[in-house]
């Protein structure tokens, strides 16, 4: 993923409207690229002071608040690949039992 790419993708990560497709490889990025982190981190002060003014997160620290979000949009994603490896193991036995019975079935015959 590019530096472009993420930058357009700060504001929806911020407003919570990426994918989990999008938010791997978006958080990725964001870990190993210094500048990009930079500029996700004052996009999310200025939202954040923003959303001071309204009352919400009054007197926390910015950085704090913005470290636990992207923790926690990381265990949002690591849930999401073991559901997944989850659903594959299901589908896999799922499919043995039944060859296994298809195969009692023929051997009855």
């Amino acid at each position: 993923m590019t530096c472009k790419e993420v930058e357009q993708m700060i504001m929806p990560y911020i407003n919570d409207e990426l994918t989990d497709k999008q938010l791997g490889p978006f958080l990725e990025h964001i870990n190993a690229c210094k500048n990009c982190y930079e500029e996700l981190e004052i996009y999310y002060t200025i939202y954040a002071g923003l959303s001071q003014l309204d009352g919400e997160n009054e007197g926390r620290d910015m950085h704090n608040i913005l470290q636990e979000a992207l923790h926690a949009s990381e265990q949002r994603v690591r849930g999401r690949v073991f559901f997944n490896l989850y659903y594959l193991a299901s589908q896999v036995l799922a499919m043995a039992a039944l060859v296994a019975i298809i195969v009692m079935e023929i051997l009855k015959i």
